[in-house]
This record gives structure tokens, sequence and C-alpha cells, in this order.
């Protein structure tokens, strides 16, 4: 496929940046995504804190004239880059970040870099107090609290499989399975599953089937809502073709089907059937991928 489709490729690394931006910004932090000056020379550092391990960068004079611009006068003077760098490095907290955004217990790995060395690339940029604050790599992990279900994700259907049971086979049997042949249920477990984990048990009642919900083992029973932690099958359709029987029995190998001209700009993501989100196929890395254009918005099909 990638061999004959002229796909656009995505950086993997840009790719990791936008996603950072969008996820700062849904949660109300001033970030962007910004070129740093060629011209400018920064405070490179390497920060840790409970996010993980992340680096950054600030620019030398821009973080002088915040802090003490009673001594933005040693910029004129030899050797004022590297007088800056030793009082950054010095001070505890040069740097206020809000601690939901990016926290840090401690910098380390101080030096100076010129803005042209890092060859245009787009840095989130967050807003501080003193300057901007550029993320050369973000932090190796984050335990961020998982986000309350958007509206439109309450139409997402998930099948619920009602098992009544089990048994074993010894042996094969001596015959075929016929009408009239009686299965015995040897162990009654009565669970109920979701996304092939088990969520729960179910009793015979009157009015039908009552229901017990626990969360499975691997998931945390202290979510807000555990059922909202169970993985989803995406499905990305490229194309939907429409063939008689006759024709699907034509079919032969190397037989070309032929697409849409823009399939590979509309491929669908469903779940369960449902449309959830439209978006373009593209070339991430070494991998297919699809960079998503439209998510939820009504897109589901009846």
């Amino acid at each position: 496929m990638t061999s004959t489709l002229l796909l656009r490729r995505v950086v993997p690394l840009d790719h990791e940046r936008r996603l950072a931006v969008a996820r700062w910004q849904r949660e109300g932090h001033l970030v962007r995504l910004s070129q740093p000056s060629p011209q400018t020379r920064y405070i490179a550092f390497r920060a840790q804190g409970c996010h993980g391990i992340w680096q950054g960068m600030i620019g030398a004079h821009a973080w002088l004239q915040a802090v003490g611009p009673q001594w933005f006068q040693w910029l004129h003077q030899e050797g004022a880059d590297q007088a800056v760098l030793d009082l950054f490095s010095a001070v505890s907290r040069p740097v206020e970040i809000a601690p939901d955004l990016l926290d840090y217990q401690r910098l380390v790995d101080f030096r100076l870099i010129q803005g042209a060395a890092l060859q245009g690339a787009c840095l989130p940029c967050i807003s501080t107090p003193q300057s901007d604050l550029w993320v050369i790599e973000g932090p190796s992990q984050r335990n961020a609290p998982p986000r309350p279900l958007q509206a439109w994700l309450q139409a997402v259907p998930q099948v619920l499989r009602v098992v009544l049971g089990n048994s074993e086979l010894a042996r094969l049997p001596s015959r075929q399975l016929a009408r009239g042949d009686v299965l015995v249920i040897a162990a009654q477990t009565r669970q109920l599953f979701m996304a092939d984990l088990c969520v729960g048990q179910f009793t015979f009642g009157k009015e039908g089937l009552h229901m017990q919900l626990t969360p499975p083992d691997s998931l945390s029973p202290s979510a807000p809502c555990v059922l909202s932690e169970l993985p989803v099958k995406l499905e990305f359709v490229l194309g939907e073709l429409t063939l008689s029987m006759a024709a699907l029995n034509e079919i032969i190998e190397r037989q070309v089907l032929p697409l849409e001209p823009t399939a590979a700009g509309n491929v669908e993501v469903r779940v369960g059937g449902k449309c959830i989100a439209l978006g373009e196929l593209v070339q991430l890395g070494d991998r297919l991928g699809v960079e998503l254009r439209e998510v939820g918005r009504g897109l589901g099909h009846e």
C-alpha cells in the first residue's frame, strides 16, 4: 500500500509535540507551537519532576531582564552570557510553571545554545512570568487523571456479552453433533464481559437478568467510571464497495479493486460500526497512521 499511495509524511516527534500542545491547551494552559529565534542565545536545561524528566530552554537575555533588570547592563560586558547562565543555575526555582502543566523539583545540565542549532524546529512554547519557555523534549511519563467522557462518546456502542458458563470436552465426540442433542453446562459462571474483560455477574429473576457490575482486576476500582477504562477496538475504513455475490465469486488474486480518488483523505474511524472520526491516511515514521480531521460532531452512521 505504501509503495503505490502517495501519502503525506508526518514526523513522529513533530506529531508528539502537536499532541502535547493540544492537550495542554485543552487543560487551559497558555501553550503554543513556536519557532525559537535563530539569533537568540538560550539557556537549556534538564528538569526532574513528578511528570518525569524533560528538557527545556529559555532566552538568556529575556530571563535576566525579567528577574533582575538592574543587572541588565551585564549584557554589554564580555562573558555576559556565561554570567547569566551561572546566575540562572544558582537560583533554586528560576522559572515558575504551573505544577499541573510541567512540574520540576530540580534543574540540571545547564548549557548555552544558539537558536539556529535547532534548525527552525517548532517547539511547544509556554508563557511564564519570567519569559517564554520552550520544551525541547517532553516528560518521560505523564500521570494525568482521566478526563470525563465527552458527550458524543455516550452514543458509542459497546458489546455486552452474557456468558452462562462453560464445559470442557475431554475428547472429541465420537460422532457429529446433531439436532436434539443436549450439551451440559458444567460450570455456571454467569459472567458479564465487555472488551473481553469480565465486568460483573448476573442472576436470574422473574423480570429478567439482575446485573452486578464489578471492575475487572486490571482496572482501578477508584476510577470515576470503571467502564470508561475498558479498551475500545478501532476500525479504520478506507472505503466500501458493494459487490454482488456473482462479482465476489469472480475475485482472483492480484485483482485491483477500485477506490474513490479521495479515499486516503477520508478514512473513517469506527467503533462498533459507528463512525466517530474522519481523517487522512499518512505515513507516520515507518508506519501507517490516520491524522484526525473531525472527531465526534454527529458523524455516526445509522
